[in-house]
């Protein structure tokens, strides 16, 4: 959809077709002129055969050159040979027929050369393009540069799945307002075998661009990433299906980091990819930036497999390096390889009712993480962890895995459920353990405190089926432990008297008789 201004009338443009236009008489006559000025071109009329064997890359090239403002070329039912066709900015070309590359054009993408010279069409500087066509490429089926509202809409899309470095269906690089509706985008790159390798050839490729839709479609059976954004900003990527592709679902990769900004990945399937189901890796910037994104509604089901393999990635919700400004909202994620949700060195996320039988793992130094209403398996952090804010609010969480010595000034734990003790605090900070349900059937008890700054241990239900239920070390300082609700196996607590500990108005049950399932 476009937005034309048309002898100072404001209309809404698609296709060939004026949707409304606003005002009178005078209006009405401007929008009769639009819709009578776009003409259907039949390449045929010039020459195509549509035979299967006839180069009509000439003849479609002419219909193209003869057309006028608004015009669409179109391509009846028929097989047309196709080398490269040079796309003519505003005129348009839908497709009933198939358009289909010799393969002696086949070329080999490389880090060296990462375009063919031979797409099946090319875009330079052009601007209002509208195409629906189904075509059988064997290097790029698009690569437009420096281009504006390029639409690519209901097509179908297959590449060479024997060209192990095969180029993508689309690249566009330096594009904006530009978009993929609808289509499906398959082939491009052969499969990947092994877990350690993999072979170029993904379905979309958008280099520095801005302002760019990916919506509707079935990506599926590429070599590498089905989608893959570097440099871009004002990405729309919603409701696709993505699946079966030899790396990530989604990646999104840096260079100027600042580009890359505003971003909406919803309500995607994300299915049996050989990696992540989204990866976002800002790593090589060495500091954080804000891309102020949105992961909401999305679906993703045994990403990091090839042939029942694991690989060195896979995660379910999602990947996330070096970044901030996140908010990952509603995801559902099952059967994934690696934890559901990874945080590495970030700012600020929030990551509110999502679902996965996966974990959440936190490595490196983060700022402010909030977390509530989510269920999820484990929560994992590494010996590295280093933060300012871990908040995490009514979720359901396996169990909590907190290595020695990690520094978060707070760790804020409110009103979760948590089935599987013991949790062990270790750590530089202070802790906030308020409303939780806790459960917990190991020997060493369902909750120590080894060290903290402080720690208030309030109004929780913890069960302990061996021992001692609490375990508080004299390293843990400043501890107020206070009507809770503590039945054990043993004895309530073990107090080995640190500095300033207050102990108030638990209600407890001690040396309880409970079954294994407790």
């Amino acid at each position: 959809m476009k937005w034309t201004d048309l002898c100072g009338i404001t209309c809404i443009v698609t296709g060939l077709m004026v949707l409304a236009c606003n005002g009178g008489g005078a209006d009405r006559q401007a929008e009769n002129e639009v819709a009578d000025a776009g003409r259907r071109i039949n390449v045929k009329d010039y020459g195509a055969l549509g035979d299967g064997k006839t180069d009509d890359s000439r003849f479609i090239q002419a219909a193209l050159d003869s057309a006028s403002v608004g015009d669409t070329v179109y391509l009846p039912k028929g097989t047309y040979l196709v080398r490269t066709i040079r796309l003519v900015p505003n005129v348009h070309l839908v497709s009933d027929g198939l358009l289909k590359q010799p393969k002696e054009l086949s070329a080999h993408f490389a880090i060296e050369k990462q375009h063919s010279d031979a797409p099946l069409f090319r875009a330079h500087r052009i601007s209002n393009v509208y195409l629906s066509f189904r075509a059988e490429t064997v290097n790029e089926a698009i690569y437009a540069s420096q281009c504006s509202n390029i639409t690519i809409a209901d097509s179908h899309l297959t590449g060479d799945s024997l060209n192990n470095r095969s180029f993508p269906a689309v690249l566009w690089y330096s594009c904006t307002a530009s978009r993929v509706t609808g289509s499906t985008i398959t082939r491009y790159g052969s499969a990947r075998e092994f877990p350690k390798t993999y072979h170029p050839g993904t379905a979309v490729r958008v280099l520095s661009g801005q302002g760019i839709t990916i919506s509707g479609n079935r990506i599926h059976h590429n070599g590498e990433n089905g989608i893959f954004i570097h440099d871009s900003g004002d990405v729309e990527i919603d409701g696709n299906s993505i699946h079966h592709n030899g790396m990530s679902g989604i990646q999104i990769a840096f260079n100027i980091a600042e580009r890359v900004t505003n971003y909406r990945i919803t309500n995607n399937r994300l299915e049996h990819n050989a990696a992540d189901a989204l990866d976002i890796n800002n790593r090589a910037h060495g500091r954080v930036v804000a891309i102020h994104a949105l992961v909401a509604g999305n679906y993703s089901n045994g990403n990091g497999f090839v042939k029942g393999e694991s690989t060195p990635d896979g995660s379910g919700i999602g990947t996330l390096i070096g970044i901030s400004g996140v908010t990952l909202s509603g995801n559902r994620a099952f059967g994934n390889n690696r934890p559901a949700l990874y945080i590495e060195g970030c700012g600020e996320i929030t990551a509110n009712r999502n679902v996965t039988d996966g974990a959440f793992e936190l490595v490196g130094q983060w700022e402010r993480i909030r977390m509530e209403g989510n269920s999820f398996q484990t929560l994992r952090l590494l010996a590295n962890a280093n933060g300012q804010l871990l908040d995490i609010r009514h979720s359901r969480i396996g169990s909590i895995m907190l290595p020695n010595a990690i520094r978060i000034d707070s760790l804020d734990l409110i009103e979760n459920e948590i089935n599987s003790g013991p949790v062990n605090v270790n750590m530089e900070g202070h802790l906030k353990f308020e409303g939780n349900r806790l459960r917990s059937g190991h020997e060493a008890g369902a909750l120590l405190l080894v060290k903290t700054k402080s720690a208030s241990l309030l109004g929780n239900h913890i069960l302990n089926a061996k021992n001692a239920a609490i375990t508080v070390r004299k390293t843990a300082l400043n501890v107020r432990i206070d009507s809770n609700f503590v039945t054990s196996g043993g004895t309530w607590i073990h107090d080995f008297q640190p500095p300033n500990i207050k102990i108030n108005n638990n209600r407890v049950q001690e040396h309880a008789k409970m079954d294994g399932k407790q």
